[in-house]
């Protein structure tokens, strides 16, 4: 019969909460630092020096939290030519080559229908 529920929701949700806050509202900083420091980790995708303009870097938040595990998954990494650049899916898988691999061998390459790259780092980080 068919599936209770959504098994690629099941998949890439296991165990999680989600919550939405606006950083750039007068609250939304001190909500995201109380968070965190109930967390064992804490993962942000911002450009290099956005997360500490918004006053959610890594010092603001294990201030109160020091054994708090402060990730950055950038597109493009902390440092680098590419660094400060906002990023995409498609163009990571792109650019390390992957792209190239899907499709038919005489064709262009085949968009996957999936956030391949997003999908893959996510598993894959600490």
């Amino acid at each position: 019969g068919p599936l209770a529920g959504n098994p690629a929701h099941d998949v890439t949700n296991r165990n999680k909460r989600s919550v939405l806050v606006d950083l750039k509202s007068p609250g939304g900083p001190e909500t995201v630092r109380a968070l965190a420091a109930r967390a064992d980790i804490l993962v942000e995708g911002y450009r290099p020096g956005v997360a500490e303009r918004l006053g959610v870097g890594p010092e603001e938040c294990m201030a109160a939290h020091p054994a708090l595990v402060y990730g950055r998954m950038t597109g493009w990494g902390q440092r680098g030519p590419l660094a400060p650049r906002a990023g995409h899916d498609i163009g990571y898988i792109a650019t390390a080559g992957a792209l190239s691999m899907l499709g038919a061998p005489d064709g262009p390459p085949a968009v996957p229908a999936n956030l391949l790259g997003d999908y893959a780092g996510g598993s894959l980080y600490l």
